[in-house]
């Protein structure tokens, strides 16, 4: 494919010319991503999608004690059905 009417110098002179007169500093045009969740949403992160309150720093708190004494329980059928359920 041969492109008539375009040389290297052509170009390289639109790019400075496109350069003079903007001030470039790194500096300045470094960007950064932020979020921020209102007081309302994180009050709603406490609650599930069926309305019951979850107090998850007290569930993790149960959880962990249940392991540490030794008598936390897993239901291997029911992670053997999830496991199943997120394959299909």
């Amino acid at each position: 494919m041969k492109v008539n009417g375009i040389k290297l110098n052509n170009i390289t002179n639109i790019y400075n010319e496109s350069k003079k007169g903007k001030d470039i500093n790194p500096e300045k045009t470094k960007d950064t991503d932020s979020i921020q969740i209102s007081s309302i949403g994180k009050s709603l992160s406490a609650y599930s999608l069926d309305n019951k309150f979850i107090d998850s720093k007290e569930k993790v708190e149960n959880i962990k004690n249940a392991i540490s004494n030794g008598t936390y329980k897993v239901d291997a059928k029911l992670v053997a059905q999830k496991m199943l359920s997120s394959f299909i």
